[in-house]
């Protein structure tokens, strides 16, 4: 018997995360292998530059993957384009392993990069459309916790391989690991269900019937909760359908009734604050900071990174216990000042290097995943999968998708040698970004928390672009109310209009 309802949930959020446990192990694993004497050897003693470009040219990649998707992928659904990502990541992974010159690892990092860009385009909007509408925001949160057990793999893989006397196996060991994870996810998407919306907006209703019931764990047709998501999943194919917002060029529209370039920029400019706020510096570079900056040993700073690892994976549980409590704004907001506070204290305590300030400079790294993991881990690729419109969803999800990637690139590349050069004032820059982030969420986005995926259409049907004092600042409470007035409008706009011109050709 297939698997449903509750089983199927936590399955299918497993199988979307193992895409995010393949981006956090890469997080993870070049900061430890830029420390193995024969990678560096083998690279031709890379510049700081250099260490920089092999590290993010894996995310120039990505970058290219997310906007490729947006040409293709609407046609081959949401499960086809996740297995072509995740044969891509095993070719890049296994070129990167094999690699005996610079070039030929770069190619590996390209190709690897490709892959990733695609799924993750496509994931945070396949796991959107699929789960139940009182499920999403939980269990989307819980399959974030796979990136930070990435990232904690490969940390304490380093630490562990770091004992080893044959330094080639060392770090190639290290880079190989990743084909495993993706051998598990090519065998694990096939057997999930296809998104039902994709299947209801290329008219194979029957299939998404039958995956919205296997999803709530029900064999009624007439159950409430199933019904109710069929008659807003209609009202929105109906809705966008009059609106003029079903083709891709209208993902640059910004017409009052459906506002696309609107949801298209916040998830583009939400994309931006995650890279910005300083998680991939860090996360890439986390060993090589501890002993570069804060002055530890190469054993203490592979052993804290582990530890950091540990602490990142537990403080990844926040979002899934408190994000329906507090809703998505105020996790961003809280996460972006906690995070500068933190960038703050690394700063001041590596210009003053006192041992006392070492030890206060660690604690700050550590608070720093704390912070980061309650605002910016989960919520922005929650976030930006729900405020787009079902026809245009896989393409815009691509755009906002493909920013993360784009600034991923330039905060990697440019880490070692801000880091080198300017040493604790390097440590500002990150500190005023994620202050400046706080007003900026306050004002313009609008709250997610709480409402169907179809209902969030009505916080971008005629309304302002700043949120702030107005409903849609607050939290939902799942109804449907908003959608039957929106789709109500419209209805009575459009036989206005048909009424006017009747009297016009009379």
């Amino acid at each position: 018997m297939a698997l449903q309802g509750q089983a199927l949930c936590v399955l299918m959020t497993v199988t979307c995360g193992l895409s995010y446990l393949l981006y956090g192990y890469d997080q993870g694993f070049m900061s430890g292998v830029l420390l193995v004497d024969d990678y560096l050897k083998t690279m031709d003693h890379p510049s700081s530059f250099m260490q920089g470009l092999l590290s993010s040219l894996y995310t120039l990649g990505c970058f290219f993957g997310s906007i490729g998707s947006m040409f293709f992928s609407e046609r081959l659904g949401r499960k086809n384009p996740i297995l072509i990502g995740t044969s891509f990541i095993l070719m890049g992974a296994t070129i990167q392993t094999a690699s005996y010159s610079r070039a030929q690892f770069l190619v590996g990092r390209i190709v690897a990069g490709l892959g990733t860009g695609l799924n993750t385009s496509l994931i945070p909007v396949w796991q959107a459309e699929t789960l139940p509408a009182r499920k999403r925001e939980k269990f989307g949160a819980l399959q974030y916790v796979l990136v930070c057990t990435g990232a904690s793999i490969s940390y304490w893989m380093s630490y562990a391989l770091s004992y080893s006397n044959n330094q080639p196996f060392e770090w190639r060991f290290a880079v190989a690991i990743q084909c495993v994870f993706g051998i598990l996810l090519l065998f694990a998407v096939p057997c999930m269900p296809e998104s039902p919306r994709w299947l209801f907006i290329h008219n194979r209703p029957d299939e998404a019937l039958a995956i919205i019931m296997r999803m709530h764990g029900t064999s009624n047709t007439d159950d409430e909760e199933v019904q109710t998501e069929l008659k807003m999943i209609n009202q929105a194919i109906e809705a966008e359908e009059r609106n003029g917002a079903n083709k891709w060029i209208h993902l640059f529209k910004n017409e009052k009734g459906t506002q696309n370039l609107r949801r298209v920029m916040l998830g583009w400019w939400l994309m931006f604050m995650v890279m910005w706020s300083g998680v991939c510096s860090i996360g890439y570079y986390i060993s090589y900071l501890f002993e570069t900056s804060v002055g530890l040993s190469h054993n203490l700073s592979l052993l804290l990174s582990g530890f950091n690892g540990l602490w990142y994976l537990v403080s990844a549980l926040i979002p899934f216990v408190i994000i329906n409590r507090i809703g998505k704004r105020w996790c961003l907001m809280i996460g972006a000042f906690g995070m500068g506070c933190c960038f703050l204290t690394m700063s001041l305590t590596i210009r003053s290097g006192t041992y006392g300030a070492s030890i206060v400079c660690v604690i700050a790294f550590f608070l720093y995943y704390t912070f980061f993991a309650l605002g910016f881990l989960a919520v922005p690729w929650l976030y930006n999968a729900e405020i787009l419109p079902l026809h245009l969803r896989s393409r815009g999800n691509a755009i906002t998708t493909s920013s993360n990637w784009l600034w991923n690139f330039v905060t990697v590349m440019i880490t070692p040698s801000v880091m080198s050069q300017q040493g604790w004032k390097g440590y500002l820059i990150f500190t005023v970004f994620n202050f400046c982030f706080i007003p900026f969420i306050y004002f313009f986005y609008p709250e997610t928390t709480g409402r169907r995926l179809e209902e969030i259409d009505a916080i971008f049907y005629k309304t302002s672009p700043i949120v702030a004092g107005t409903e849609w600042a607050k939290k939902g409470m799942f109804e449907t109310d908003h959608l039957d007035r929106m789709v109500g409008n419209i209805e009575s706009a459009k036989a206005e209009t048909s009424y006017v011109e009747d009297l016009s050709t009379a």
